[in-house]
């Protein structure tokens, strides 16, 4: 059926009431966190409305291009101030499936940022990563110099790195013809012990920051959440930023219960920006990277556009759409080659509004202008609503397999038989397109195809071997046709892992100890016991006999024993 998995952003969602009035599944999923690779089994169409890259889990968002790609799931996603490159889209995987870019060009120099970096490099980064030979302050580092490299060449950034006092590793520069330099800087910093001074520090990233007269300000601040030290004037300072429109937000190491986790969260909150918290150095550099580009990439028109039509739209849907006039803002971005726009903005920057594409047997839409909350009155009173949600979701479904096929998967062990079985009306398109079985192991980035064995008219049948702790997606695929399977997670149980080197460390134990290898466990009553056993029981059987003696002596004599004292 047509089972749409909606990620939404929004408390009543107006996008899903309007495709369950239409007939629409709609499996809702309020907390993004919640999402995982499992959840795309049997949905046709996955919809991101105005959720934020961060708030969704790695494994998922890496799921979604074999989901697309191979499995032939229809993705959509709509604008806001939480998605495309507001959202940190940008250079992800999804970035590679939509048919709009998020990259800026030059003309766009008003939405350039001037970014801030303030690093912790007290005595705590000094601590070691489990695992690896690198410190905490060496992950840090990465992740400042990952974020310079992915701001634009018009952009500005100024580096700090802070104990008891704010020490400038770069000015605020243009990062085009210094790219190189600032990312080595920020990877030169080292633990220098003692704390971290966190209002010293902004107010120094602060100081150059307000010189700069770019569209955006924005200061990322990395402190240890256990440590994070002088609070200071801080509110008073974070007041005078956001009224200047500049912004803060924090990646504290450690977790929200940490001692100076609850000061770092005030921080983001009073400075307008984003808090995270993380105990796993290592993904660090992925921290910086998401944040950087939910800032650099947040191309927001917040002014009303005039909506124009494109002759696109005749492409998915059998008729013309009444379009609404207006949209009260959208995500600017602009039009992949081989993308096809059904709308169009009239203003300067004539960007996509509603655009689309095939993605290898799947299919991906954008439509830039949000579909609820902030600047989505004009499109929730529009009359069409509805009806264009629910034109482009089934264009995105694919159409609908004819009956006579089947899939069906069984795992015995670490081996997953897949049987492909299919009716007489078949046969022709058998014939034309012979059946593909590809799979996808551990949410790689490759469909290793797998060959099928012919059991018999209408049946062919493949066997996967499971390694270690495979996890796999797979699809048949038949021309057009596809059918997906999985996630299969191989954790088998012991009994099933028949390891011989297992087995023969068994065998060395018990021939150390001076046991015997036995594989039927009634010959364990049978077996002759060792010599030693027979002095053991025969002590045993003298200690019972006196046991009893003694016992029969207390029955008849009574001797030992006192009646309980009465009150």
């Amino acid at each position: 059926g047509p089972r749409v998995l909606m990620l939404t952003n929004y408390e009543s969602d107006p996008a899903a009431l309007a495709l369950r009035a239409q007939g629409f599944q709609i499996e809702l999923i309020a907390d993004a966190t919640k999402a995982d690779p499992g959840r795309l089994s049997g949905a046709r169409l996955v919809f991101i409305n105005n959720v934020p890259a961060y708030k969704l889990p790695p494994d998922f968002l890496a799921a979604l291009d074999f989901y697309v790609n191979h499995q032939g799931g229809g993705l959509l996603m709509a604008g806001g101030k939480f998605s495309f490159g507001s959202g940190g889209y940008f250079r992800s995987t999804v970035d590679a499936l939509l048919p709009v870019s998020m990259e800026l060009k030059k003309e766009q120099r008003k939405l350039a940022v001037a970014l801030a970096i303030v690093l912790d490099r007290s005595g705590s980064m000094a601590a070691s990563v489990p695992g690896t030979s690198l410190k905490k302050m060496d992950l840090a580092d990465a992740g400042a110099a990952s974020a310079i490299e992915l701001l634009s060449d018009m952009d500005f950034a100024t580096v700090f790195a802070v104990d008891s006092a704010a020490h400038e590793v770069a000015p605020l520069i243009s990062v085009g013809k210094n790219r190189v330099e600032l990312a080595d800087a920020c990877r030169r910093i080292q633990s220098a012990g003692g704390g971290i001074f966190v209002y010293t520090g902004l107010k120094a990233a602060w100081e150059n920051l307000r010189k700069s007269e770019v569209g955006q300000r924005h200061i990322i601040l990395f402190a240890d959440a256990a440590d994070a030290e002088e609070p200071g004037e801080y509110k008073a300072l974070l007041e005078e930023m956001t009224k200047a429109k500049a912004t803060v937000s924090v990646i504290g190491m450690g977790t929200d219960k940490d001692s100076d986790a609850a000061f770092l969260q005030d921080v983001a909150r009073l400075g307008g920006g984003r808090i995270f918290f993380n105990a796993n150095a290592s993904e660090l550099p992925a921290l910086f990277a998401q944040e950087t580009v939910a800032v650099a990439r947040s191309a927001f028109v917040e002014e009303a556009a005039t909506l124009k039509n494109q002759a696109g739209w005749l492409e998915l849907a059998a008729k013309p759409m009444p379009w609404l006039a207006q949209v009260d803002g959208y995500n600017l971005s602009y039009l992949k080659p081989g993308a096809t726009q059904a709308a169009m903005s009239g203003d300067e920057y004539a960007a996509p509004l509603v655009s689309f594409w095939q993605r290898g047997a799947g299919r991906t839409a954008a439509v830039s202008f949000p579909l609820g909350g902030d600047f989505s009155g004009r499109a929730r009173q529009w009359p069409q609503y509805g009806d264009f949600l629910q034109s482009l979701a089934r264009w995105l479904m694919g159409d609908e397999t004819p009956p006579g096929i089947g899939i069906r998967t069984t795992l015995e062990g670490a081996e997953l038989r897949t049987d492909l079985f299919y009716d007489e009306t078949w046969n022709d398109k058998i014939t034309r397109d012979a059946p593909m079985l590809a799979i996808n192991r551990n949410l790689g980035k490759t469909a290793e195809p797998i060959p099928w064995e012919r059991l018999a008219p209408g049946h062919y049948r493949a066997t996967i071997t499971l390694e270690g702790d495979d996890s796999i997606r797979g699809v048949v695929s038949i021309g057009k046709a596809t059918f997906p399977f999985g996630p299969v997670n191989a954790v088998v149980n012991p009994e099933w892992n028949f390891d011989e080197a297992r087995v023969e460390e068994l065998r060395r134990v018990s021939a150390q100890s001076g046991g015997t290898e036995r594989t039927d466990l009634t010959d364990v009553w049978r077996a002759k016991r060792p010599d030693a056993w027979g002095e053991l029981t025969l002590w045993l059987g003298i200690a019972l006999i006196i046991a009893l003696l003694l016992e029969a002596l207390q029955t008849r004599t009574g001797y030992g024993v006192k009646a309980p004292a009465r009150g």
